[in-house]
C-alpha cells in the first residue's frame, strides 16, 4: 500500500486540495524554466545583432522574464497553501485518530508502552508526516517536468552541450541513487534510535528526584548517555560514508563550467561559430544546474518517502495491538463471586508464561490477599480481574459469568481499582476524585474524601477541594496522593476492589490513616489485595501464596503459620524486620515472631 493511500483517510474533505497543490507546484515549475529562455533571447539580441539591436526588444524579454518569475513564484506559493492546508488535517487526524484507537486498547497496553515511547511516536512521526505532505509532495510534480522540459532545451540548442551537460547528472543519478536505496535500511534504524534516545530522556527526567535522594546521578544517566552515543556513532559514520559522494557531486554541479568550456572550445574550433556557440553555453550554464537541482530534489523525495512510510507504519503498528474481543452474547452480573479456574497468562509479544494454572474463589463480600517474592505473578493476576488482558488459558468468571462475556464497559463500572503507582491530573481536588464519577455531587465527594481520612489535607489547601494541584507550589506527598486516590475509588463505590500494593509509599502516619480508609473502601466489597507489608492481610479471608506462576500455599493467617511453610518463613523474616534497630543489640532484636501488633 502506497504512503498516499496510507495518507488518504487521514485527509478526509481536504483531499481534493491536494490536486490542486499539485497542479500549481507543475504549473510553477513551468513558469520558472520560461525565464532562463527569455534571459538567452536577451544575450542572444545583444551578441548576435550586429550594431543593430532592438532595445524594444530586449525590454520585452526582460519584462517576460520578470513576469514569469512572478508567476512562477506565485503558483508555488498558492501549490504550499493547500498543501499546508491538508498537511496540517493530517497531522491532527493522526493524532487524534491514533489517541481514539489507543482509548480502545486494553489497559495493558499501556504497561507495556513507556509514556516516553508513545508520545515520541504519536507527536514526532505526525510531525514527519506534515513536513512530507506541506513540502516534499508539492514537489513531486515540479521533480517529474523540469527535467522533462530541462532535457529537450538541452538537446535542442546544441546536443553536444547538451551531452557534456548531462555528465553531472548521469553521476548524481548513479551515485546518488544508489546510496539512496542502501539507506533505507540506515532510516529505520535512525527512527528506531531517536525513538530509544527520547524514551530514556523521559524516563531519566523523571526519576531525577529518586536519583538525587540516592546520589546515583552517573549511574542513571548511563542507558541515556549510551543511546546518546548510539545515535552518535550511528549517524557519524553514516554521515561519514557521504563525504566523497556529496563533495565530488557539489563540486561537478556548481563547476559544470569545467566541462562545458573545454567543449564549446572544441565545437568552435569545428564550425568557427563563436557568437551563437557562447551564446548557447551561457543557456546551458543556466539551465544544466536546475536540471540538477530536480535530480538532487528527487533524491530528498524518495528519502522524504521512505521516512513517512516508516513514520505512519510506527503509528500504525503502535495501536496494531491485541485488541479484547467485544462480548457477543452480553450477560448481566448476578452477584459478584470472582473465581479463577486453571488460568494461564503469558503477556503478547513473549513467550515466557507468568501464570500456570492458577485456581481460586473469592466469595463476594469477601477478601482474598495475594503474597510472594516480586516477579511471582501477584500484579498480573491482580490485572487480570479487570480485564487489562485476555488470559491464554483456563478462565475467570464474576457471578458465575466468564469475563470474556461481560461487556467491558460494565466490567470497568463495576470495579476499582488502586496501584501502588498513583496517577493524579493537574486539576483540582474535586475533579481528580469525581473523574471516575462525574456525576457525583460536592456532598458525595466530601463524604469520600472523610472516609478516606483526608480532611486534614483539604483544610490545610489555599483553596479546600477546588485546589489544583502541581500549580503555585501545590504538591502532596506520596502517602496523601494515595489517600486521594482512595476517595476516588471510595466515591465510585464499585462492588469489586483491587489493590495492589496500596501503601507500598506511605509512611507510618499515612499508612496507618491509609489502612482505615481501605477498611472503608473494602467493607461488604469483593476484594484481591496485594500486599509486602504482611500486617495488613492478617485479617484476610483467604490468603494465597504466589511463587513462580502458581499457588503454593493458600489459607488464613492462622492456618498458615501454623502450617510452618513458606509463609510462616516471610511471617517470620517480616517480624524480625519490623523490630530492627539502628545501634541496638542484636539480642534486643529478638522477640515472639508470632505476634503482629508490634509494628
Amino acid at each position: 500500500m502506497s504512503v498516499f493511500n496510507q495518507l488518504k483517510p487521514y485527509m478526509q474533505s481536504r483531499k481534493y486540495l491536494f490536486p490542486f497543490a499539485l497542479l500549481f507546484s507543475a504549473l510553477s515549475s513551468i513558469a520558472g524554466i520560461i525565464p532562463f529562455i527569455y534571459v538567452w533571447f536577451v544575450v542572444r539580441e545583444l551578441f548576435v545583432s550586429t550594431g543593430n539591436i532592438s532595445y524594444e526588444n530586449v525590454t520585452h524579454y526582460a519584462t517576460m522574464a520578470v513576469i514569469f518569475s512572478a508567476v512562477s513564484i506565485v503558483l508555488y506559493f498558492s501549490a504550499l497553501i493547500c498543501s499546508h492546508l491538508v498537511a496540517f488535517r493530517v497531522e491532527g487526524n493522526i493524532r487524534r485518530v491514533t489517541i481514539e484507537k489507543m482509548l480502545k486498547l486494553p489497559l495493558g497496553f499501556f504497561d507495556r508502552n513507556t509514556s516516553g515511547r508513545i508520545r515520541k511516536i504519536i507527536d514526532d512521526n505526525a510531525a514527519v508526516t506534515h513536513t512530507f505532505i506541506a513540502h516534499e509532495l508539492p514537489d513531486l510534480a515540479g521533480t517529474v517536468i523540469v527535467p522533462v522540459i530541462s532535457l529537450v532545451l538541452l538537446f535542442i540548442f546544441d546536443w553536444r552541450l547538451g551531452i557534456a551537460s548531462l555528465i553531472p547528472i548521469a553521476y548524481a543519478i548513479i551515485t546518488l541513487g544508489t546510496k539512496m536505496n542502501k539507506s533505507k535500511d540506515f532510516m529505520q534504524k535512525y527512527m528506531k534510535s531517536l525513538e530509544d534516545m527520547n524514551t530514556e530522556a523521559v524516563e531519566y527526567v523523571r526519576g531525577i528526584p529518586v536519583v538525587k535522594v540516592f546520589q546515583q546521578t552517573i549511574y542513571s544517566f548511563k542507558n541515556f548517555y549510551n543511546t546518546i552515543d548510539d545515535y552518535h556513532k550511528m549517524v557519524t559514520a553514516y554521515s561519514s560514508s557521504w563525504k566523497f559522494i556529496m563533495c565530488s557531486y557539489t563540486t561537478l554541479i556548481n563547476g559544470v563550467a569545467l566541462i562545458l568550456v573545454p567543449v564549446a572550445i572544441i565545437i568552435i574550433s569545428h564550425s568557427g561559430n563563436t557568437a551563437a556557440t557562447i551564446i548557447d553555453l551561457m543557456l546551458y550554464i543556466l539551465v544544466t544546474p536546475v536540471f540538477s537541482q530536480c535530480v538532487m530534489r528527487s533524491m530528498y523525495l524518495g528519502q522524504a518517502l521512505n521516512n513517512a512510510r516508516i513514520a505512519i507504519n510506527s503509528i500504525e503498528s503502535l495501536t496494531n495491538y491485541p485488541t479484547l474481543a467485544k462480548a457477543e452474547n452480553p450477560k448481566p452480573i448476578n452477584n459478584f463471586n470472582i473465581e479463577f479456574k486453571d488460568v494461564s497468562f503469558t503477556y503478547p509479544g513473549t513467550e515466557n508464561q507468568v501464570l500456570k494454572n492458577i485456581s481460586f474463589s473469592i466469595k463476594e463480600g469477601t477478601t482474598v490477599a495475594l503474597v510472594g517474592a516480586s516477579g511471582g505473578g501477584k500484579s498480573t493476576i491482580a490485572k487480570l480481574v479487570p480485564r487489562f488482558f485476555d488470559v491464554t488459558g483456563g478462565e475467570i468468571l464474576v457471578g458465575g459469568t466468564p469475563i470474556k462475556e461481560i461487556p467491558q464497559e460494565v466490567l470497568m463500572k463495576k470495579t476499582s481499582f488502586v496501584f501502588q503507582n498513583t496517577r493524579l491530573f493537574k486539576k483540582s481536588i474535586l475533579e481528580n476524585v469525581r473523574y471516575g464519577t462525574p456525576e457525583a455531587s460536592i456532598e458525595s465527594v466530601n463524604k469520600a474524601l472523610d472516609l478516606a481520612q483526608c480532611r486534614e489535607i483539604i483544610d490545610r489547601l489555599p483553596d479546600g477541594i477546588n485546589t489544583v494541584i502541581g500549580t503555585k507550589g501545590t504538591y502532596l506527598s506520596g502517602g496523601e496522593q494515595q489517600r486521594i486516590v482512595l476517595a476516588r475509588a471510595i466515591l465510585k463505590n464499585a462492588p469489586i476492589v483491587v489493590l495492589d500494593e496500596a501503601t507500598a509509599f506511605a509512611d507510618p502516619e499515612n499508612e496507618h490513616l491509609i489502612q482505615k480508609a481501605l477498611q472503608t473502601l473494602s467493607k461488604g466489597k469483593t476484594v484481591l489485595m496485594i500486599a509486602h507489608r504482611l500486617t495488613s492481610i492478617v485479617n484476610a479471608d483467604q490468603i494465597l501464596v504466589v511463587q513462580g506462576g502458581e499457588i503454593v500455599e493458600r489459607g488464613t493467617h492462622k492456618e498458615l503459620v501454623e502450617k510452618g511453610g513458606i509463609f510462616a518463613k516471610m511471617w517470620n523474616d517480616y517480624q524480625q524486620s519490623v523490630r530492627w534497630t539502628i545501634g541496638g543489640n542484636a539480642s534486643e532484636n529478638k522477640g515472639n515472631n508470632n505476634g503482629g501488633n508490634n509494628v
